[in-house]
């Protein structure tokens, strides 16, 4: 299985490592990556746990009406044991494309990165509804129709 972070890289090889518990992320972009992976899998503990614990809401929860469907890295910048990711994250809602961008905020605790809050940002993607014959926009380069629409069934 492709990883849903969109690295390229198998799940078990990528973001599987760390949603398992067999390896801690190197960095926060790996963090970001693979927590962006286990909303995919609707895996909230994952997300719970590499949550800092000064940050975490007191109810996570997961909406399963959204699908997400592409990941997309902007900006990552380390500085000793704070990092920021900024990301723009494409996500399938009631048949429209919508985008949520963040810029992510981490630190390095305990031999592990934490995500701890993030700032919104406008997207600079703008919704819309795709026909069933455009490209999806997920990557895969199949058309919408033979790949992210069935999610919607």
């Amino acid at each position: 299985m492709n990883c849903p972070c969109q690295s390229g890289k198998d799940f078990a090889a990528c973001c599987g490592r760390f949603i398992s518990h067999r390896h801690h992320a190197e960095n926060a972009e790996l963090l970001m990556r693979s927590r962006y992976s286990a909303y995919v899998l609707n895996n909230m503990g994952y997300i719970e746990e590499t949550w800092h614990p000064d940050f975490r809401p007191a109810n996570l929860f997961s909406n399963p009406q959204l699908h997400w469907i592409r990941l997309d890295i902007i900006d990552v910048k380390e500085q000793g044991d704070q990092a920021t990711v900024e990301f723009e994250a494409r996500l399938l809602d009631k048949g429209k494309i919508n985008a949520l961008h963040e810029k992510s905020h981490f630190v390095y605790e305990q031999g592990r990165w934490l995500y701890t809050q993030g700032d919104m940002i406008t997207p600079t993607f703008k919704p819309w509804k795709p026909s069933k014959n455009e490209t999806c926009p997920c990557g895969s380069g199949l058309k919408f129709k033979r790949c992210c629409a069935k999610l919607m069934t």
